[in-house]
Order: structure tokens, then sequence, then C-alpha cells
């Protein structure tokens, strides 16, 4: 049991962090359409974090997924329990955003039952969906990985799937091709799945270090900064580059596992940190949804910069609060129903000995 815990309060500081970090982003892309200023390099910009903070996920789906612990049958029947969850949530959430974009944005997205299928699984129904169904592609090829048992195995397997990762993001390859460039492609992706999964190989290794070089996470953090100034300066933006999220992703997870060792004893944003990582999945299917209704009801007047900190403190507010109640609402139907199969199983128990 301890060691299926190891690595949780820092999976879910991970996953806080990049969730707060999408919000930001689209919080702040909407503030710039408020403003009607030029979006060419803004939105730009915007998708290019959202990649990276996508990127993040992934690694953090890997490095969950190969963090976990115990008896294959057991391991075997709660993976596929969260699995139907996932896929349920995915159906439930694209049905929903279909309608909403017909409804309040009169988007006909049927276009036919080849392309709408397609569109559907491949999560365009809105944006950030697409990376649900990376995620349920992964899946498919979890067996396949869990079969690489050693640590040399695994640096193959990274440096393999890092040619994918590059060869797939290169303009040779996706331009004039609309199915290579999807977000929804687990190619694109699978990079830093394995990443997660590499990490999670050398979790001790790399836990023992972050001890030892308290400050590091802090260093790298401020070194690739310094960094990204310096390549700006003298090239230009660096988030068009086929090589920026391979390297910039490790970099920035290794920092914030560092910088975890420091925050994690400030008591109350630990607490903080902890209420929207344990809520990531939630929060990721309900925040796009909160951010439309806010940029609908809110007055124009409220989108100006003086008001940026108030409209992201109402998303991220609405979205905890939202993802919690719902998650408080499932709980108590599984808690009713589980009385309900135990009995039923008791029952049969009688019958079957009397």
């Amino acid at each position: 049991m301890q060691r299926t815990n190891q690595g949780q309060s820092e999976i879910i500081f991970l996953s806080a962090i990049t969730c707060l970090l999408l919000i930001l982003v689209h919080v702040l892309e909407m503030f710039f359409f408020g403003e009607r200023q030029s979006l060419n390099e803004i939105s730009s910009t915007t998708y290019q974090l959202s990649q990276f903070g996508i990127a993040i996920f992934a690694v953090i789906v890997g490095l969950y997924l190969f963090r976990q612990s115990g008896s294959r049958k057991k391991e075997k029947r709660l993976g596929a329990f969260e699995v139907s969850k996932v896929i349920l949530l995915f159906v439930l959430w694209s049905l929903f955003y279909l309608v909403l974009a017909k409804v309040a944005m009169n988007v006909e997205m049927f276009t036919g039952w080849k392309d709408s299928i397609l569109t559907f699984a491949m999560g365009d129904s809105f944006y950030h969906l697409s990376f649900i169904s990376v995620i349920l592609q992964f899946l498919l090829f979890l067996p396949l990985l869990k079969l690489v048992q050693t640590k040399a195995g695994w640096s193959i397997l990274l440096v393999v799937t890092g040619m994918i990762h590059y060869y797939f993001v290169s303009p040779v390859l996706t331009e004039g091709n609309a199915f290579l460039t999807q977000d929804g492609l687990l190619l694109k992706w699978l990079f830093f799945f394995v990443l997660g999964g590499y990490l999670a190989r050398y979790w001790d290794s790399v836990q023992n270090l972050l001890k030892k070089f308290d400050r590091f996470g802090l260093v790298a953090l401020i070194g690739l900064i310094g960094f990204e100034v310096t390549y700006y300066l003298m090239y230009g933006s660096i988030y068009q580059e086929e090589w920026f999220l391979m390297i910039t992703v490790p970099v920035i997870l290794i920092s914030l596992l560092g910088i975890y060792q420091s925050v994690r004893k400030v008591v109350l944003l630990d607490i903080f940190l902890h209420s929207i990582g344990e809520n990531t999945i939630g929060l990721y299917f309900i925040f796009p949804f909160i951010i439309f209704a806010y940029s609908s009801i809110l007055p124009d007047a409220i989108w100006q910069k003086e008001y940026f900190v108030l409209v992201f403190t109402l998303v991220l507010g609405t979205s905890v609060f939202i993802s919690k109640l719902v998650r408080l609402i499932v709980i108590n139907i599984e808690g009713i129903k589980g009385p309900v199969v135990k009995t039923k199983m008791l029952n049969q128990q009688e019958l079957g000995i009397n």
C-alpha cells in the first residue's frame, strides 16, 4: 500500500499546476477577444502553450499508470472500471459540447456520417476533448508497453518515440494533410506518455537527486526561462520549433518536482493545489464550458486587463465547485449501489448454501 501511494502527492501537484496553466491560457485569450485586438500572433502563442499543457498531461498520465502496483487481477479489474468511466465521460461531454455548439453557436458539426464519426472519435467536438481521445488510444497500447521491463528497454523506447514525435509534427509530413495535423492523433503525443513511464522507472533516482539538490528545480526553471528569452531575441518565437516540447517538458517537470519539495511545506498552498489536482479530469471537461458561459453573460466592460484576476478566479472557482459537486454526487450514488450489490451477493450465497 505504501508503494502504491508513493508519488501520488507529486502527481496531484503536477496535475494542479498544469490545469492552472491551461485555464490561465484560455482565460487570457478570452481577454484579447474581449478587447478586439489582433489575434494572429496571440492565438498562435496561446495554442502552442495549450500544446505544452497537453504534453505535460500526457507525461502525468504515463507516470500515473506506470506507478500503479498490486496484483494483476486487481489491477485489471480497477483498470477496466476506470477506462469505462473515462469512455462514458468522453461520450457524454462530447455530446454535450456538440449540442452547445449547435444551439448556442449555430455551428453545424454534422457533415456526413463518416466525417462526423471521425470528428467524434478524435475528440474534435470541442477543444481539449481530443486529448481524452488520445488517452483512450494510448490505453490500447498500454499492455504492449508493460512488456518492457528493463531500464535499457525504456531508454530505447524513449528514443524511438521521440523520433516518431519529431517526424509527426514536422511540416514536411503535416503540411497539406489535415488528418495528421489533428491533436487527437496518438503518434503526436506518444513520446510524452512514454516519458511518463520512463520517469516512473527512474522515480526513486529522481527523488533522491531532488532531495540532495533541493534548489535544483528553481535553478532549472530560471535557466529554461533565460534560454527561451535569449532564443526569442536571437531567432524569434521558440514555440514553432518541432523539438521545443521534447526539450522543455522534461525540464519543466523536473523543475516542478524540485519546487514541490518546498511547496509541500506551505500547508495552505499545498491544500489549495491538492484540491485542484485531485479534480483534474472533472476540471478538464468543465472549464471550457465555464469560460464560454462567462464570456456570454459577463458585460463587455469586464474584459479589461484590470479585471483579469477577478475573471480568472471566477472561472477557476466555479470549475472546481462544479467538479467537486459532480464528484460528490457520483460517490454518493456508488455508496448507495455498494450495499445493494453486497446484499444481492449475500442473498445469492445464502440460496447457494440452502
